[in-house]
């Protein structure tokens, strides 16, 4: 099991990095809540392939309410249906 205090550590340094990307992309705006999804391979002790999905959320999900989660969810999976993206956007105005 990883250590508490390696695992803070680690959720520090994520949000330092999410938080640094956002500001090299020139969000405009204060980041307020963010959600990381992922996915991994696997296999089973019979050799079946499988993948597993998870998410990661900021303070290992003690700060984030689920409603804020399923909401920023929620729209980036419709945005990312609809081919939307923020250039998009802008250059509608």
């Amino acid at each position: 099991m990883t250590a508490p205090t390696a695992l803070k550590e680690a959720y520090e340094y994520l949000d330092q990095a999410i938080r640094s990307v956002i500001r090299l992309e020139e969000w405009e705006g204060l980041v307020t809540d963010w959600v990381v999804i992922a996915a991994n391979q696997y296999f089973t002790d019979d050799g079946r392939s499988m993948t597993g999905v998870g998410q990661i959320l900021p303070d290992g999900g003690n700060s984030v309410p689920d409603y804020r989660v399923i909401g920023l969810l929620d729209v980036a999976l419709a945005a990312r249906r609809s081919g939307y993206t923020s250039e998009d956007a802008e250059s509608d105005e």
